[in-house]
């Protein structure tokens, strides 16, 4: 967790945001995957999120599914995401997430994934349909146990109490703010109430803010500055990943333009 513990540290509110890139595990292919991954950490990227492919995606919309449908057609599976977890973690100095369900964590036996995606160098865990109610298998213990930041999530319609449940469950690294219900996919605008419920998480969770759920532009990111301390790009970086015709050198583009680093 140190990585990210010295990235999170070095994020001064009111600043442009920091940027946090998504990316499937096997799309286009593991390799390239593997390349599209290092190649945001040299242009911008502050967190990567590795995302697991699996097959129903309950948070995921469109674009993500299609990549982890078109992964899981190759024949990625978890243990070649440890793989691949381990060649990008070792290669850069920016910290590194594992995203999934809890599915998959649990049929791999929750202590053994969280110590086996600590030793692939994976910072912190995302498991978007575990709720703070639920203590199976001890998800919670196991990531604190090998040092991983267990990221909950919040929406506009977390109660009070499901907030009083979050802070006791999540101890590090950052909260992940979904800007709106229903699930991921690039929009042209953010909600409009965006920077109330922004202060509210800010009032109930003393962690960074990372903003997330339809993100895809500069623009959007510059109107967070002074309301969140990280943006989230993920279904949108894939659509440019879709439709480069030189994939490496425009997701490097597209991350230098994101993180204000042009």
């Amino acid at each position: 967790m140190e990585k990210l513990k010295a990235t999170l540290s070095s994020i001064k509110q009111g600043q442009y945001p920091a940027l946090m890139t998504h990316v499937v595990l096997g799309y286009p292919t593991l390799e390239k995957s593997i390349e599209i991954a290092l190649a945001m950490a040299d242009s911008g990227a502050a967190i990567i999120e590795l995302q697991i492919p699996f097959s129903d995606p309950m948070a995921d919309g469109p674009t993500i599914m299609k990549a982890s449908e078109c992964a899981l057609a190759q024949g990625v599976r978890p243990k070649d995401c440890m793989l691949a977890m381990e060649k990008i973690s070792s290669k850069t100095q920016v910290p590194v997430l594992f995203m999934s369900y809890f599915n998959l964590v649990f049929s791999a036996g929750v202590k053994q994934f969280c110590k086996d995606s600590a030793a692939a160098g994976a910072q912190g865990l995302i498991v978007p349909d575990l709720p703070p109610e639920d203590s199976t298998e001890g998800y919670w213990e196991a990531a604190a146990e090998n040092k991983l930041a267990a990221i909950a999530l919040v929406s506009p319609v977390t109660t009070k109490h499901r907030f009083e449940l979050i802070k006791k469950r999540a101890k590090d690294g950052f909260v992940y703010c979904v800007s709106t219900t229903g699930t991921t996919g690039a929009r042209n605008n953010l909600p409009e109430n965006i920077k109330l419920y922004l202060d509210l998480v800010k009032n109930e969770i003393n962690l960074p803010r990372a903003l997330g759920f339809g993100i895809s532009s500069k623009e959007q990111i510059s109107s967070l500055i002074g309301n969140a301390e990280i943006a989230i790009v993920g279904s949108a970086m894939i659509d440019k990943i879709d439709k480069s015709k030189d994939l490496i050198k425009e997701v490097r583009s597209y991350t230098k333009e994101l993180s204000g680093n042009e």
